[in-house]
Order: structure tokens, then C-alpha cells, then sequence
């Protein structure tokens, strides 16, 4: 009897197991479909398209997304310039300041929007433009060597403000793709519980926080509200100027960032003021089951989040 219920038990492993990865397969081909749509579309402008441009809210995937849409683009012949927006930021003590008399980082003007306009009208006529390298640690900038593009070249930007015309408003607009992604989708635990994709977000950015920068969760739930009115400011005023709509969300990542959030949200102790909102992430964790973070692909957008990923330096 006990070998028997062995196998059976092990068989019911491999079923579990095998649905996994159909499920992981069936999410992430969402994914590679929306690329390829994306890449017919740019491919048949290419005429015209001289800038990508990509923003959405914090953890998103832009980055990853990103180099996923450069590889595409290089698949059809299509050569893109990354431009990376943090490099033309203003040293600190020339970014505005916010209402708590702190430099506001995340306000358009602190970055140099003239140098920046300056350079992607260059490069988009022709010209050799030596492109800055910004210092955070210094807060100075260097410069690269001099480089160009030709007609079929698009320049990719991703950011914050990527679809602020303000950022490039002397590029026209025929000229510009605008991208916006963000995890869209309507999952529902029951019936009555649909969830949160704010939630998604934030757990993505607890586990990344956590794997990249040393920060802890209780440290990433007290800058969320900051970071959300920053999107609500600079972020969602601006979606419906965009030409695409990329939906990043991955049904089945909770079951893989479940062992990764938990692990963190569990370390705030109850005298914390971010205990209640941890343990609601923790009850809500709970409805789904584990899968193994060996089935994740290396290039998926959750790499970014979990570790990994074939585009980390």
C-alpha cells in the first residue's frame, strides 16, 4: 500500500510538474506574440519612425522589454540606437524641488532637456553626436565617443517621461512610436476578488529591491506612495498618446515571486507601520502554489525581478 501511494504520489508530481511548464510556456508565447506584432508594425513604418519610445509605471519590465523589442527589431534587418534617458540628468542641486524642499528627481525638469532634445535631432539628421554618460555617485557627466545613424536606424528611449512630448518636442511627431507598458490584465482569485495589479507591480519591485539593490521590503513599501504619485504626475496623463499598448503581466509569476516576497514581507515586525500591508500581501500570497524559478525563460520580463536574467551585465 505505501508503494503504491508513492507512486501515485509521484505521478501526481509529474502531472503538476508538466502543467507548470505548459502554463509558463502558454504565458510567456503571450509575450513573444505581442513582439512580433510590434515588430511588423515598426518594420512596415520604418520610413518614418526615427524614435521608439517606451515608459510605464515602476516595475513594469520596460527594461527588459526594451532590449526584447531590440532584438526584434535587429531579427528583420533593423539596426535600433539605445539612448538611456538617466544619462542626461542635471546634477542634484539643479533639479527642481519638491513640496518637501527635497531635489525632485522624478520632475521633467531635472533632467537637461535641451541637451537632450539637441542630441536626438542630430543624430536623426545625420549628424556625429557624442552622447553623455552621467555619474550618479559624482554627479558628473562624460561623454561618449562620437557616434551616428543612418535613415533606418531608429533610436529607442526608455523611461519615466518617454512619452512626454516635452522630453522631445523637437522631434516631430509623425517621426515618433510611443510605447506604453504596464502589467494589464483582469485575474481574479473568486469571483468576488479580482486582484490588484498595483499589487503585481509592488511585488516585483520588493523582490527586485531586494536581489539588486539591498533594500528591504519594509524600505520599498514606505517609498510606494512617493513612487505612485510620481506615475500619477509624469506617467499616466500621458497613455493615451501612445501608438501601443504592451500588457507585461505574466499570469503565472506570483507562484514563482511567491517564495521571494514572502521570505521578505515576513522580516517586518509588527511594531512596523508597514505590518498590516505586508501581512495582506502575505494572506493574499497564499492562494497560489510554488513554481520553480528554473522554469521561468532567461530572457522573460520576471527575470528582471527574480534574478538571472540573460540581460544582466
Amino acid at each position: 500500500i505505501n508503494c503504491e501511494a508513492d507512486m501515485i504520489h509521484k505521478m501526481n508530481q509529474k502531472i503538476e510538474a508538466k502543467r507548470a511548464v505548459e502554463f509558463v510556456n502558454m504565458c510567456e508565447t503571450k509575450h513573444n506574440n505581442q513582439l512580433c506584432e510590434l515588430g511588423n508594425i515598426i518594420e512596415k513604418a520604418i520610413d518614418s519612425i526615427r524614435l521608439i519610445a517606451i515608459a510605464g509605471p515602476s516595475s513594469s519590465g520596460k527594461t527588459t522589454f526594451s532590449k526584447r523589442l531590440e532584438i526584434e527589431l535587429l531579427t528583420r534587418g533593423i539596426k535600433p540606437l539605445m539612448i538611456s534617458i538617466d544619462n542626461y540628468y542635471l546634477p542634484k542641486h539643479l533639479a527642481p524641488i519638491d513640496e518637501f524642499g527635497e531635489p525632485d528627481l522624478e520632475h521633467v525638469q531635472a533632467l537637461d532637456l535641451a541637451l537632450f532634445n539637441h542630441d536626438i535631432a542630430a543624430l536623426i539628421a545625420g549628424e556625429s553626436v557624442a552622447l553623455p554618460l552621467f555619474n550618479f555617485k559624482e554627479g558628473k557627466r562624460t561623454y561618449t565617443n562620437p557616434m551616428k545613424i543612418g535613415p533606418h536606424n531608429p533610436i529607442i528611449i526608455e523611461g519615466i517621461h518617454a512619452l512626454n512630448d516635452r522630453l522631445t518636442e523637437f522631434i516631430p511627431a509623425t517621426e515618433k512610436f510611443k510605447i506604453y507598458i504596464s502589467p494589464f490584465s483582469q485575474i481574479n482569485i473568486d469571483y468576488q476578488n479580482p486582484i490588484n495589479l498595483t499589487d503585481i507591480r509592488l511585488l516585483r519591485r520588493i523582490v527586485r529591491d531586494l536581489q539588486f539593490r539591498n533594500t528591504s521590503a519594509e524600505n520599498t513599501l514606505s517609498m510606494w506612495n512617493s513612487v505612485r504619485r510620481g506615475e500619477y504626475r509624469w506617467i499616466y496623463p500621458f497613455i493615451e498618446s501612445a501608438d501601443y499598448i504592451y500588457t507585461s503581466e505574466l499570469t503565472y509569476e506570483l507562484a514563482v515571486m511567491k517564495k521571494h516576497a514572502m521570505s521578505a514581507l515576513k522580516r517586518i515586525e509588527a511594531e512596523s507601520e508597514y505590518y498590516i500591508q505586508a501581512n495582506r500581501l502575505i494572506k493574499f500570497l497564499k492562494y497560489f502554489k510554488d513554481i520553480d524559478d528554473y522554469l521561468v525563460p532567461c530572457n522573460s520580463i520576471l527575470r528582471e525581478f527574480i534574478g538571472k536574467s540573460v540581460f544582466e551585465h
